[in-house]
């Protein structure tokens, strides 16, 4: 009872936050953007809670708890992309003061090409936000003996009621002090659950030298977490919101290099319960049970209610910056620009606040049917980002890149990934080899280059 009651405290804290900030919505700008102003530590805490979600928490501790230590990767290849996107284009895009990020990519390849990008997108961060809508649910029914269905329901109108409320104010203060609550919580789990087992050297002892194999994945799968960590944070419109919403390109820059940083500590306490947890708490059926497990089975009732409030804010603030993301993608790019005749600004707002609603049900929908976490996070990739990263980089950095196959580009890039992912990857020999995440957006390249060559000789 007592861990209901702080979960229950926490989900009044938020809903407390998204009334403050809708009293500060006056305009569709304020809801999609926080009128352009958020300063810097607002725009860095929340860029990491978004960035430290349930798959990076759930799904990191439930790898290693399956692979061992190697299980790290899947949250340190998250590393170098924060870091040298955040130098890189995060400052391109803040310059250009943007909404969408397919709203660049409808400036440069035509709006056939921007539709098809918010479509992907929208499409991606549906499948995203039911991955933590599944990891909350999972997670809690599990621990507290409550119905799924019913606790998917109660964790979803949680972050719609904020996010619908005070669109991206309410979610970047809400992410604000999930930050702390995720953090706090992993970083007091590690040396508790180590004190279980007698440390590192009881680790040792315990499971066999595989378990400690960082070679153990070869090298196919961790690169292709390093591309997705690169195809996500350069182009996703979650992440990229902050930068649009940032007072200036040096907050956004900021924002990126403290999430990267930040996540050397969450990446390796993740791992490490996961490996803790296959000592204390082996032969689990699910391995992403394996945090959870962590909680319920070793933890003192005590401190339960922390690391329960912990899962709960990696998935909340994550699936509220998606859900404020597809509204502005919906609203911007596809609403304003080709379903409104001559909207007003508070019509704009009403859609906005509607397509929170409407996403949202997608999302539960889905969730009851997505796949492990790990695997519904790549094909959410596939989807969106691997299709449309080249692309976008060619656009920034080519003054020479032609406009007419951009959406082509993009379109054979998916559709690509998608055939790779459900018909050739580790199922045809030469070709299957090639993971998904490295098929597609070598095909959009060879679509771009085409094109160039292509316009050089007629003219």
């Amino acid at each position: 009872m007592s861990d209901l009651a702080v979960l229950a405290g926490f989900l009044v804290l938020l809903a407390g936050i998204g009334k403050w900030a809708a009293g500060r919505v006056h305009t569709s700008e304020d809801f999609h953007l926080c009128g352009r102003r958020l300063s810097k530590w607002p725009v860095a805490l929340s860029l990491a809670a978004t960035e430290f979600n349930g798959s990076g928490l759930v799904g990191g501790a439930g790898l290693a708890y399956s692979i061992g230590l190697a299980g790290v990767y899947w949250n340190y290849a998250a590393v170098p992309a924060w870091i040298l996107l955040g130098f890189t284009v995060a400052v391109t895009f803040r310059k250009l003061a943007l909404y969408t990020v397919p709203e660049f990519i409808g400036n440069h390849y035509g709006e056939r090409a921007r539709v098809l990008a918010s479509v992907s997108q929208l499409l991606s961060s549906v499948i995203f936000i039911a991955v933590q809508i599944l990891v909350s649910t999972l997670t809690l029914s599990t621990l507290l003996g409550l119905p799924r269905e019913v606790t998917a329901v109660v964790v979803t109108l949680g972050f719609v009621l904020y996010t619908f409320a005070g669109g991206l104010l309410a979610v970047v203060w809400t992410d604000v002090a999930c930050y702390f609550v995720l953090m706090a919580a992993v970083v007091i789990a590690v040396p508790l659950s180590w004190s279980y087992v007698e440390g590192w050297e009881g680790l040792r002892r315990a499971l066999p030298d595989e378990q400690f194999d960082l070679a153990r994945l070869g090298v196919m799968e961790p690169l292709a977490w390093v591309a997705l960590c690169f195809y996500s944070y350069g182009t996703d419109q979650a992440y990229m919101q902050r930068v649009f919403a940032a007072k200036d390109p040096a907050i956004a820059r900021f924002a990126y290099i403290f999430t990267g940083l930040n996540y050397l500590v969450f990446g390796g306490s993740v791992a490490l319960l996961g490996l803790t947890a296959s000592v204390l708490v082996p032969d689990l059926a699910a391995h992403d049970q394996a945090f959870p497990a962590l909680v319920s089975q070793v933890f003192p009732e005590g401190l339960r209610s922390l690391f329960l409030t912990a899962i709960l804010a990696a998935t909340m603030s994550t699936a509220s910056s998606y859900l404020s993301a597809s509204s502005s993608l919906f609203v911007k790019d596809i609403y304003e620009r080709h379903l409104a005749t001559h909207p007003t600004d508070q019509r704009l707002l009403s859609v906005s606040r509607m397509a929170v609603v409407l996403f949202a049900v997608a999302a539960l929908v889905v969730a009851f049917g997505a796949p492990r976490i790990v695997d519904a996070v790549v094909l959410s990739v596939i989807i969106y980002h691997g299709a449309v990263f080249f692309p976008i980089v060619f656009a920034m950095y080519d003054p020479h890149v032609n406009r007419r196959l951009g959406f082509w580009s993009i379109l054979a890039g998916g559709v690509s990934g998608l055939a790779s992912h459900f018909f050739i990857y580790e199922r045809v020999a030469y070709l299957g080899t090639i993971h998904p995440l490295f098929f597609g957006p070598p095909v959009s390249i060879v679509v771009l280059r085409f094109t160039r060559k292509a316009a050089s000789g007629g003219r």
